[in-house]
């Protein structure tokens, strides 16, 4: 089965096409509000090179978010639309997933944790389980201090809010060792359509009218007073 992924979340958007697990062409890019443009000309040209037809796509895997909310509306309207028309299935993946699948062996937690401005990250956790990749808490928007201050064990940094929370990380202790480098950040399409694979087999598609971005906001949030721990619904 031919598939077509994507992701608009950040200011690295990716496209890839794969069959079955193999990708077979990939196109990346740092272009800020630019996927309204960019988006089906680099589709068209991914497949043309590979001799594909947009009716060759079986199906279709998109990133959630949470990111840019400009970005997730362009890429998921985009996505269902072609399914919509081609009668193909859609899959939407959390791309918060898709980063913390960057690593390919995780020998301790991972911590996503993603920009979402004005001092706050979007975050959460993972552990190997059975050496299966799994979250280990829910998504989270949290406010950066509140959120250091309560990691205690070790864990491995993905995503952009290192970038911009860096300096404040050292500072709460995290060696250096503890962040990923930078081409770890990001969510992968091909990854997204892997992860979409799996979704399809076990779960089943998803509803292509309805499927949207991941927005967390922080009325969301509520805290635990037992624990004094945020937590937001997903």
């Amino acid at each position: 089965m031919i598939i077509l992924s994507a992701d608009t979340s950040s200011d690295k958007f990716s496209i890839a096409v794969l069959r079955g697990n193999k990708t077979i062409a990939r196109f990346k890019a740092v272009s800020p509000n630019r996927q309204s443009s960019d988006m089906l000309p680099e589709i068209d040209r991914l497949l043309t090179a590979n001799s594909l037809n947009i009716k060759d796509i079986g199906l279709f895997c998109v990133g959630l978010g949470p990111g840019s909310f400009t970005g997730l509306r362009i890429g998921i309207t985009v996505m269902r639309t072609m399914a919509l028309v081609l009668k193909r299935p859609i899959v939407g993946i959390p791309s918060i997933d898709a980063i913390a699948h960057n690593v390919p062996v995780c020998k301790k937690p991972i911590c996503v944790i993603i920009d979402a401005k004005q001092r706050k990250v979007y975050v959460r956790l993972y552990k190997c389980r059975k050496g299966v990749l799994a979250p280990a808490s829910r998504m989270m928007l949290l406010e950066i201090e509140e959120f250091f201050g309560r990691v205690k064990s070790p864990v491995l940094f993905l995503g952009d809010g290192i970038k911009t929370y860096k300096d404040i990380m050292l500072k709460s202790g995290f060696n250096r060792e503890s962040l990923a480098p930078e081409a770890l950040w990001y969510p992968e399409a091909e990854i997204i359509g892997m992860l979409g694979v799996e979704k399809m087999r076990n779960r089943g598609k998803d509803n292509v009218f309805t499927l949207a971005p991941l927005y967390i906001y922080p009325k969301e949030c509520q805290v635990i007073k037992k624990k004094k721990v945020l937590s937001c619904k997903n």
